[in-house]
């Protein structure tokens, strides 16, 4: 089987706080180091034979948190944060039997959530609107519909308990494993490694045979994207590149005949 996993580190196990995520920062080879340690695990549950094939794709910050030389050989990992767009179809296609999305967090705004956001902080909100629907999304629900898009499924969620809970909610029947309960923005009750390792493992392993009864998340197009944004310099810079496609201050539309084709305008256009 062949799978892929998007690797954040909000969600991971232990992790409460930004010191923890940022490279550079004071805490940051501790965030790094639980998430090496929830991906082990869940990789542990994924890797049942010699032919099973797993790619990361490391989505967190510059994209250069994964350590290699701890990796399976049956793993290969994207690093550097290559941008999303037409020709690489977010490196998912249907060859894929599920998604992963590991160390994840709720969307911004979320009352109660642990280190809640949408890829930037700057992003407050995230409507994708189709052709029948519209549908208010975070970085989970965002992955989901684009994955979907390559006729892949996402199977398993892993982060605190209020991205989960979210993922349960636009996603019914999706594997999810939280290894903390968030008890707000900067705090959250914690399970030790010790016991995460085993969950993660076992939520692996539950997702291999959710993959054969999950369908691929998709919204048919046309598709229009709303972003908000607050104040500050990534809007301004917006503002200068995208000027035509703001309604109002803060807010802008961009369309596609898919979600990643709208999602890399945006992408491109803050690079």
């Amino acid at each position: 089987m062949k799978w892929m996993i998007r690797v954040d580190m909000e969600g991971v196990t232990g992790v409460v706080k930004m010191s923890q995520v940022v490279p550079g920062a004071a805490d940051y080879a501790f965030g790094r180091s639980m998430m090496m340690h929830d991906l082990l695990a869940v990789l542990e549950g994924l890797l049942q034979a010699e032919e099973d094939e797993v790619w990361l794709y490391d989505i967190h910050f510059d994209g250069t948190n994964i350590e290699l030389q701890a990796l399976d050989p049956r793993v290969t990992a994207i690093c550097g944060k290559p941008h999303y767009g037409a020709a690489n179809k977010t490196f998912l296609d249907d060859s894929f039997d599920g998604m992963i999305l590991l160390g994840l967090h709720a969307r911004a705004g979320m009352p109660g959530a642990l280190l809640h956001h949408n890829y930037e902080h700057d992003i407050q909100s995230i409507i994708v609107r189709g052709a029948d629907a519209s549908v208010h999304v975070g970085e989970i629900g965002l992955e989901a519909l684009m994955a979907g898009e390559a006729g892949v499924p996402l199977v398993l969620v892993t982060g605190d308990s209020e991205g989960c809970a979210e993922a349960e909610a636009l996603l019914p029947g999706t594997v999810t494993a939280s290894v903390k309960m968030s008890l707000g923005d900067t705090a959250a009750a914690c399970l030790p490694p010790a016991r995460t390792r085993a969950l993660l493992a076992d939520a692996a392993r539950r997702s291999r045979s959710a993959a054969a009864r999950l369908e691929p998340y998709r919204l048919p197009g046309p598709i229009e994207l709303e972003l908000t944004f607050a104040a500050g310099e990534l809007l301004t810079r917006l503002q200068g590149r995208l000027g035509a496609s703001f309604r109002g201050p803060d807010r802008l539309l961009l369309t596609g005949e898919t979600v990643t084709e709208a999602w890399a305008k945006y992408l491109h256009a803050k690079a």
